[in-house]
């Protein structure tokens, strides 16, 4: 029980994903009050509209990282169900854009009515509850659908994801192989002469309980079916909810067998 309960403890902060972009930093989204993490980038639209290439801070003042691509922070308000722009900040929010140097005449009550875009975007807030490292793909606690056509807010919709567990996680596994290993009954296996290597990809049920094997690679049966044991070992994978429904996650399990791995653990 002592293993499980350190596995289940490296679960619930990490897991191992095929990398493709870094998570971006969001705009941010306020209605009512509630500042929300908006995934969406509404001012990019603008500046496509427009051919509008030009930079937002002079390079004393823009910084780069690759969490925040664009360059900038945009902050939005819903007011009277109408989507406004209220403010341009740097990625380290030491300087803002004068919005009548980019709007001019547009500017009213120092925001400027975003009457150039219509689409369904996504808003969080709440708890973190699923990390991944592509653009805008984490899932918080409390999930938001708005729906504009030329800035103005037509449907709206809430999805609860409190129902998730054993959550948050995010970051990569760097222990993983050392847990996996403990768990390995090396007395059991026939010895060992080269290294022998065994990936599982699976998926965990409602519970958290490892109960699907969805794939399988390696060519020795007798250690195919060891690993296969120790990931059903699992009772406290992350279960995570998106858009109020279980969302099914696939997580990459490697194993390693070696001859030295086996005496050091007979």
């Amino acid at each position: 029980m002592k293993h499980i309960t350190i596995i289940c403890l490296i679960f619930s902060m990490s897991i191992i994903f095929k990398t493709y972009a870094t998570e971006q930093e969001p705009d941010r989204l306020i209605i009512k009050g509630d500042t929300m993490l908006l995934h969406a980038l509404p001012l990019e639209h603008w500046r496509e509209q427009n051919k509008w290439y030009k930079p937002l801070f002079p390079d004393s003042l823009s910084g780069f990282s690759t969490g925040c691509w664009r360059g900038y922070i945009a902050y939005w308000e819903i007011i009277d169900n109408r989507l406004y722009l209220t403010n341009i900040f740097n990625e380290e929010r030491t300087a803002k854009v004068d919005l009548k140097s980019i709007f001019a005449e547009k500017v009213k009550d120092s925001r400027v009515y975003a009457e150039w875009f219509s689409d369904t975007v996504t808003a969080y807030r709440g708890k973190l509850l699923y990390y991944m490292h592509m653009g805008f793909s984490s899932i918080f606690e409390h999930e938001f659908e708005y729906s504009f056509e030329k800035g103005l807010l037509k449907n709206a919709f809430y999805f609860d994801n409190s129902l998730s567990k054993n959550t948050p996680f995010y970051g990569e596994i760097r222990k993983l192989n050392s847990i996996i290993d403990s768990l390995i009954n090396w007395q059991a296996l026939p010895p060992i002469t080269e290294t022998i290597q065994v990936q599982l990809s699976v998926e965990a049920n409602e519970l958290g309980h490892v109960d699907t094997i969805l794939s399988i690679r390696g060519n020795n049966e007798i250690f195919i079916q060891e690993a296969v044991r120790v990931a059903r070992l699992f009772k406290k994978m992350p279960v995570i909810y998106k858009r109020g429904k279980i969302m099914k996650i696939s997580f990459f399990l490697p194993f390693t067998f070696s001859e030295k791995k086996q005496k050091e653990n007979m």
